[in-house]
């Protein structure tokens, strides 16, 4: 059994384009997202993507209080198995839950997440949030679109999305400073 296992290993990876290094074995789980409105009313959607090789290949639909949760490690996900808290470790303020003067907060309602509206649209839509940054009614100018092709892999030219891995954490975090977001409106 185990030299079966082994052989099927090796041939995998003798098989792969040697240009490109063996391709990986396994597919990774990502929390991300797209800009796309969903089912349930929200204006973008949220989701653990399964990615093989740079492509997505399963996208696993998530509501904002079991996402938060997730991404700050205090739920299981396949996407966090150690568990960490990932709003810190990519500097997302006020997110899930975080010390601040020998005080435990928690916040599931994430700012950073609830605000993905705002990179799509102009006008206010959720009530009390303020107005959109989008330049155009309903979509990001072209050169808002060329802003969030520095969050998503080149190979995915959309601007709805997927966001996912690094990239959406970096997104999530710029969008909380005003300088990126006075930029973003200008279209860069």
């Amino acid at each position: 059994m185990y030299r079966s296992a082994l052989a099927l290993i090796l041939a995998l990876c003798f098989l792969s384009d040697s240009r490109s290094g063996p391709a990986p074995l396994l597919a990774i789980r990502e929390f991300g997202f797209s800009l796309n409105p969903n089912a349930q009313g929200d204006f973008h959607a949220l989701f653990i993507y399964t990615v093989y090789n740079g492509a997505v290949v399963d996208a696993l639909p998530m509501r904002t209080e079991p996402y938060v949760l997730q991404m700050a490690g205090l739920q299981e996900s396949r996407a966090n198995q150690d568990g960490a808290d990932l709003f810190s470790r990519f500097g997302i303020n006020q997110c899930g839950a975080w010390m601040e003067e020998d005080v435990v907060h928690t916040n599931l309602q994430c700012l950073a997440v609830l605000q993905l509206w705002k990179l799509r649209y102009r006008k206010e839509m959720v009530d009390g949030q303020g107005k959109g940054w989008a330049n155009e009614e309903f979509t990001p100018s072209a050169r808002q679109q060329v802003l969030l092709q520095l969050y998503r892999p080149p190979q995915f030219e959309d601007w709805h999305g997927p966001y996912f891995g690094e990239g959406a954490f970096r997104l999530l975090r710029d969008m909380q400073d005003p300088e990126w977001v006075q930029l973003y409106q200008i279209g860069g």
